[in-house]
């Protein structure tokens, strides 16, 4: 049987409920009823019913019913000695007019919460996350390997491969993509979009980091730079592209080098650099554990360094932060890795706990 709440809904919508039956409906849905009719929804969907005509199939499913409702109601008053069994019948015509569209109202709603709810869980992100100082290794689900950096986070969505295998990376990231020539691989981070097919590159996008990199050793990448995304760079191997994160960065930078005829570039090209006692290139020897730099000012190292080692670095010393550093480290702990860069150039620190004050 129909619960007479939904009576109650039904005559309130049509106008036709009383004041003691209105107050009986609102006493019944102060009682814990509101979560299990919610009105408000009910009545837009009661209201777009009646003023939105352009839905055929609810149009012609109404003319039918209430067809079918006329001729009962026909076949009835043809019966004049039954004067008051017709005024019944046309009770429950009404009834089941309210009735009716109010379960219909319910499917509806129950539609839309489970196709709202389904489309959430197709959507909800699959995430991996590094853990500080450590490093994860993934495969996913077309086979593509994947190496994160300590602090870093992927993600994918159920559809990955159905059209594209789309990725979205915050931090760094080391690709042995599958090749795949109808389903391209696309890995997008806050500043920088990659497109590729098959190939094994390194991607470096932290948010707090000044610069994204990526690193090609294998195949060819497409590139995008999303503040301008109409230009499209390739990459081939053994080349690598610097992006700074922040134009404020370089405008402040270029204006400061002015004097002096230099000038920071939003986006620079080179090459990597790789060792040849090394396996792998500088930009990517934190797959082996090592922390490598080449010719890095001392804010970015200084960006590494806290990753590695989980510590906060402060400057009281602009100066400080523009000198550079060529080298490489291992084991060392981080009281040994700065004495070793102090031997290069002057500076001088101060360790409190898990804070290092630079100056």
């Amino acid at each position: 049987m129909i619960n007479n709440v939904w009576i109650l809904i039904g005559k309130k919508f049509s106008g036709e409920a009383s004041p003691e039956e209105l107050l009986e409906l609102e006493e019944l849905l102060q009682q814990g009823g509101g979560e299990q009719y919610p009105l408000r929804l009910l009545e837009e969907i009661w209201e777009n019913e009646h003023q939105n005509n352009s839905d055929d199939k609810i149009l012609n499913t109404w003319e039918a019913f209430e067809v079918k409702l006329d001729a009962a109601d026909k076949n009835e008053t043809e019966e004049a000695a039954k004067v008051a069994d017709i005024n019944a019948k046309q009770k429950v015509i009404k009834f089941i007019k309210h009735a009716s569209w109010l379960v219909a109202a319910s499917l509806i709603l129950g539609v839309f919460l489970f196709t709202r709810h389904g489309d959430t869980a197709n959507y909800r992100p699959n995430e991996i996350s590094a853990p500080k100082n450590g490093i994860s290794k993934i495969q996913l689900p077309d086979g593509t390997k994947v190496w994160l950096n300590s602090g870093s986070k992927l993600a994918y969505g159920n559809d990955f491969g159905t059209d594209v295998r789309k990725v979205s990376l915050v931090g760094e990231a080391f690709f042995d993509v599958v090749k795949d020539a109808r389903h391209p691989f696309i890995v997008t981070t806050p500043t920088i979009s990659i497109r590729v097919l098959g190939t094994r590159f390194n991607l470096r996008s932290y948010k707090n980091d000044k610069t994204s990199e990526a690193a090609l050793l294998r195949g060819q990448i497409e590139l995008t730079v999303l503040r301008n995304p109409e230009k499209k760079i390739i990459l081939k191997p053994s080349e690598k592209l610097t992006v700074i994160n922040n134009e404020n960065v370089a405008g402040k930078a270029n204006k400061q080098q002015a004097n002096v005829g230099e000038e920071t570039p939003l986006i620079a090209l080179s090459r990597i650099h790789q060792a040849k006692q090394d396996t792998l290139p500088s930009e990517a020897l934190w797959l082996e554990n090592k922390l490598a730099f080449d010719a890095e000012d001392f804010e970015g190292l200084a960006k590494k360094l806290e990753r590695r080692y989980n510590v906060s670095i402060v400057f009281d010393n602009e100066k400080v932060k523009k000198l550079r550093f060529t080298g490489k480290f291992q084991n060392e702990p981080i009281n040994k890795a700065l004495k070793a860069l102090q031997t290069t150039t002057n500076f001088h620190y101060k360790i409190n706990n898990n804070q290092i004050v630079i100056h």
